[in-house]
């Protein structure tokens, strides 16, 4: 199989898989109530069946002297199930919802909405682990090293297409059944194109390998694979309270993330040879750490960016979405090249040790199915963001520490230390002209603030957006609820369709 053709097809096969996503979280969120809860179990689940995928099938792949049919079955798997999701998906939501229950506890509903939302999309996100190393095979004979940098940096390109095309054009324009069927159809596409293109491919089975293997290679997989994703976590969790908040903030966020990994692993693939391989690991983990760093100091910035660029373009719905594109690009550009270019030097690495690329990319992926348990469900709601993403660049100082020695870790550290002890937390509520906020706290979901204005009166906000109601409409809001109430001759129980303040729903239990 020669290179163009295998990056055509990497390039449909991420277009299918990240539109997916954007469809599946939007059908989440319906069940789950909420599409905070929605973005991090798709992303949860997305990273745990790659994981999975990639873990199961890399021995049978390796061994197969025709890899070119493992790629061709897993995209029939993947089109496959997304055509039985786009029908099964609103009813098995109705189930999963019965059983989180009325009144279920946190756990409880952290359990179900991650674990069902795993065992729902696990055929095709296990498929999809398997997509990138059956290709990266049919490529042995070339460069493996390079043929892999170029495969994962145009898997990347075409998601960052599907991204935006299924926020901005699919979904809106045909829905969301709809687009999944035609990314389905985009799946059997690809296998047929294989099948018909190399329907006879056959390869010998690897050689032994030709560098002693390295016993942390597996676990700094795991571990960048953590702080990566825990870093897109946090980001988007910050940017959620400057930012519109809506379908399209995430589209453009994830799309720029994904950007800055395409970058990298293509920027890699052409100037890998130009140093060791121990020196590469070595600057690109020092390197992240300190873009990292820089990309949490930018958040600070991230309202007066945003009101420039308003102030220069004008408002409308297109400067909105430019301003939401150049607060991502702040935050995560700089990061995600290296953080591409270092997923890229650590699995080539793999393959020169006799690892298997889907044995790496499953160690990798694992640790990024954790990220939005350990930093969206944990680490922000007890220590707040800036600790958390603070954590994530020192997890990468240790890192460096024990491969480079201590100079320029300690001084990043040092700068880390200074960061957390003289900048303010990074929370963002609009105070009115002599106001005063009343109570703020960082939530599993999100931020919550009670912000009250000159005149006493109490007004509850979400991610630094207001909620209906507020102290001086209390009374109204119970008239809501009390009327119906009465009118009614023996009431049992009440619908109410949303939670603002929760005036309402307190007035009719009362």
């Amino acid at each position: 199989m020669n290179l163009p053709a295998a990056l055509a097809l990497m390039a449909a096969s991420g277009f299918a898989a990240l539109a997916y996503q954007i469809v599946w979280t939007q059908q989440s969120s319906i069940w789950l109530g909420h599409e905070s809860t929605a973005v991090l179990a798709v992303i949860g689940a997305f990273f745990a069946g790659l994981a999975i995928g990639a873990h199961a099938l890399s021995h049978r792949v390796e061994a197969s002297p025709r890899p070119a049919l493992w790629y061709a079955a897993c995209e029939a798997v993947i089109g496959v199930w997304g055509v039985v999701l786009a029908l099964l998906m609103a009813p098995a939501g109705e189930t999963l919802l019965r059983l989180i229950g009325d009144t279920p506890s946190a756990a409880w509903q952290a359990s179900v909405a991650f674990v069902g939302t795993f065992l729902l999309l696990l055929p095709a996100t296990a498929a999809m682990g398997a997509t990138l190393p059956a290709l990266e095979r049919v490529l042995a004979r070339s460069s493996s090293g390079q043929s892999l940098a170029a495969l994962y940096a145009g898997n990347t390109f075409g998601a960052v297409l599907g991204v935006l095309a299924a926020a901005f054009w699919l979904v809106p324009e045909f829905g969301l059944t709809r687009t999944t069927l035609l990314c389905a159809l985009l799946n059997l596409l690809c296998a047929a194109a294989t099948l018909l293109l190399f329907p006879r491919h056959d390869l010998p089975v690897p050689t032994a390998p030709a560098l002693p293997r390295s016993k942390g290679l597996m676990p700094l997989l795991a571990v960048t694979g953590l702080l990566g994703i825990g870093y897109e976590v946090l980001v988007v969790r910050v940017l959620r309270q400057v930012a519109e908040n809506t379908v399209y903030t995430f589209a453009m966020l994830l799309a720029v993330y994904l950007v800055g990994t395409a970058l990298g692993a293509a920027a890699y693939q052409r100037w890998s040879c130009r140093a060791s391989p121990e020196r590469r690991g070595d600057t690109l983990l020092l390197a992240l750490a300190f873009s990292c760093l820089l990309g949490t100091a930018s958040l600070w910035m991230a309202e007066e960016i945003k009101a420039l660029f308003l102030h220069t373009a004008g408002a409308g719905m297109g400067s909105a979405l430019a301003a939401e594109a150049l607060l991502a690009a702040v935050a995560f550009l700089l990061p995600t090249i290296v953080m591409g270019a270092l997923f890229s030097h650590l699995c080539t690495r793999a393959l020169a040790e006799g690892v298997g690329f889907g044995r790496a990319l499953a160690g990798n992926t694992l640790g990024a199915a954790a990220a939005p348990w350990v930093f969206g469900l944990l680490f922000a709601p007890a220590f707040g963001p800036k600790a958390a993403l603070l954590a994530v660049v020192v997890g990468y100082a240790l890192l460096a520490v024990r491969r480079s020695g201590w100079a320029r870790p300690v001084a990043l550290g040092a700068a880390t230390a200074a960061l957390a002890v003289f900048s303010p937390p990074l929370a963002f509520v609009e105070v009115p002209e002599g106001g005063r906020i009343v109570s703020y706290r960082d939530g599993a979901m999100g931020a919550v603030s009670v912000v009250e204005d000159a005149s006493g009166v109490s007004r509850l906000r979400i991610d630094n957006r207001q909620q209906e109601g507020s102290s001086a409409t209390r009374l109204t809001d119970a008239r809501l609820a009390l009327l119906p109430v009465l009118l009614h001759p023996a009431p049992r129980r009440a619908l109410f369709l949303g939670l603002g303040t929760g005036v309402t729903a307190l007035s009719a239990r009362s």
